[in-house]
């Protein structure tokens, strides 16, 4: 009797066991403490490594090539990028393609030379082209800014992205998820996110919205004409000058000095981008210069003629 109960004793203990390393078993997932799939709901470490993540209808993220790609003629072939639609940067910009494809690439509405492409730097809005066999298809567009710029409105977000913290000269500053207004002019840092590729990005820059402030010095008439030499003065480091003189393309000298007699046009562009405009005429005038030489020649003249006088008497003596 003994023996009949230490049996079942010793097989009722196996089954207890069994079940219970059969619920360990099944229930490792519970004790996982690391991130978990989001989708899958298993660890990260058990699901399959993601290659690739759609943000829009025409652009994903490939994380092989670390760059936002643009499906070109039905999804063929791509055009790759370090920026997203629609983003604003102050560092350059690499655009690569696929063989087969044919970029087409405008800074400011102007096309870009084949030599200019790949790494992009220059200031500007650019809009981006493929023309893959007979068809051109439009494909993104960004702007690159300097750290001075006269954005006017804001920044919206790119698809799929939202700002996490933003400032305006140090403090902090109102923004929504996926917009900040920059009306008023000073220092901006902003910083915002794609969750689905999880790159932060951050943009410094300065709103300024004013025109370059220089003077024109010099002898003005009732007219407003110049009867004198101009100085153009005001011209800050970082600003690029372009001058028309009679018409005509011109070289602005390196002191600002204007003393010829004409029509000019000085453009004026700041490191922002803000530009002035003068157009003025500077008339004929005598300047001190002008005035000794004018006296020289007549002193000349007065003693050739004085000489002449001289002869002609001397013969009429003789």
């Amino acid at each position: 009797m003994k023996l009949v109960m230490r049996l079942v004793f010793a097989a009722a203990l196996g089954v207890l066991l069994s079940a219970a390393a059969y619920a360990e078993q099944d229930n490792s997932d519970f004790y996982y403490s690391g991130p978990l799939d989001s989708m899958t709901g298993r660890p990260v470490s058990l699901a399959p490594a993601q290659t690739q993540v759609r943000l829009s209808e025409g652009m994903y993220y490939d994380f092989d090539r670390r760059a936002y790609a643009y499906p070109v003629g039905n999804g063929v072939y791509e055009v790759y990028a370090s920026v997203a639609d629609g983003m604003i940067v102050t560092g350059s910009v690499t655009i690569f393609a696929d063989g087969a494809v044919n970029l087409e690439v405008y800074r400011d509405g102007e096309a870009l030379e084949a030599a200019e492409l790949g790494e992009l730097s220059q200031i500007g809005d650019y809009m981006v082209s493929a023309k893959s066999g007979d068809s051109t298809e439009s494909l993104f567009g960004f702007r690159i800014i300097g750290p001075e710029t006269n954005l006017s409105g804001g920044y919206g977000m790119p698809m799929g992205f939202y700002i996490l913290d933003a400032e305006f000269e140090g403090e902090e500053a109102f923004y929504e998820r996926s917009y900040i207004a920059m009306q008023e002019e000073g220092a901006y840092h902003i910083e915002y996110i794609c969750p689905a590729n999880e790159l932060k990005y951050t943009l410094e820059t300065t709103i300024d919205r004013t025109p370059p402030q220089i003077a024109l010095e010099g002898r003005r008439d009732e007219t407003g004409c110049f009867r004198s030499a101009v100085d153009v003065t005001g011209l800050q480091r970082g600003d690029t000058v372009s001058m028309t003189y009679n018409d005509a393309s011109a070289r602005f000298p390196m002191d600002g000095h204007l003393p010829d007699s004409g029509i000019y046009t000085l453009r004026v562009t700041d490191s922002a981008g803000n530009t002035a405009v003068e157009q003025f005429t500077i008339l004929v005038y005598f300047d001190l210069n002008s005035l000794i030489f004018f006296a020289l020649i007549c002193a000349s003249l007065a003693g050739v003629l004085g000489y002449m006088l001289y002869k002609r008497k001397k013969l009429k003596v003789m």
